[in-house]
């Protein structure tokens, strides 16, 4: 539980907004954005504890991958919020 801040809760949040609103309304644009958005801050922010050899718990550095990834997937998400946007306008 230490390492749940505030952002890895907001992604949390998020993720399971996503989830919900794929399922209760099949919109799958908009859970993607969600989803996204979530997964992105997840991955961006979440560490991990590993005990050293002198066995005391450290936390372990987040990888450049995963910060990578997780801001590919916020702007992503960024994306496919202008395109749902874009589209709105043109049901119009």
């Amino acid at each position: 539980m230490k390492n749940l801040n505030l952002p890895v809760m907001i992604g949390i949040l998020f993720s399971v907004i996503g989830l919900v609103s794929l399922f209760m309304s099949g919109q799958a644009l908009t859970a993607a954005i969600w989803l996204s958005f979530g997964n992105g801050l997840l991955l961006t922010s979440l560490q991990f504890n590993r005990v050293n050899e002198q066995g005391i718990s450290v936390k372990q550095p987040i990888p450049r991958v995963r910060v990578y990834a997780g801001i590919l997937l916020i702007v992503m998400a960024c994306a496919l919020l202008i395109l749902q946007i874009l589209q709105d306008f043109q049901q119009m």
